[in-house]
């Protein structure tokens, strides 16, 4: 198994686990007196179905990899192809907890539900900018020895 299916398979096995831990703490938020925490919750569980969605996929189009034999042209395009959207997703993730704040800060103050969904924003934001820039500084280079 070529070294980046390898980390492929680790990646999307931690997106799915976050993504499905999101939906349920979301969920459970949902019942919820405080409009903050029913807010953060809703958040919780709008990232997690993405990242859920994500993770589904990106095993998915690993496993038809593996299973017609990943060339090492394949597997080096790949490699470099995630590392590029690791970093800018990095960037987006700086975005993401910024405009949270500043959600959070402006009408946060009057508004306990805006203020819930700025924290939720920065909270998922924060998360994700640390798992994609770990995973885009730990990602292999594809080797050309590297084969099916």
């Amino acid at each position: 198994m070529p070294k980046i299916a390898s980390f492929q398979s680790q990646l999307t096995t931690r997106l799915l686990a976050w993504g499905l831990f999101n939906v349920i703490i979301g969920a459970l938020l949902q019942g919820t007196p405080s409009p903050f925490w029913r807010a953060f919750g809703q958040q919780s569980i709008g990232w997690g179905v993405i990242n859920t969605a994500l993770a589904i996929f990106g095993r998915r189009g690993l496993r038809r990899k593996l299973a017609r034999g990943y060339p090492t042209e394949e597997a080096q395009r790949d490699a470099h192809n995630l590392r590029r959207i690791l970093w800018i997703n990095t960037g987006l993730d700086v975005l993401y907890v910024a405009g949270g704040w500043q959600l959070a800060r402006s009408r946060g103050g009057v508004d306990a539900k805006a203020c819930g969904h700025g924290v939720g924003v920065v909270v998922q934001g924060a998360f994700l900018f640390v798992f994609d820039l770990l995973h885009a500084i730990r990602l292999p280079q594809a080797s050309s020895s590297e084969g099916r």
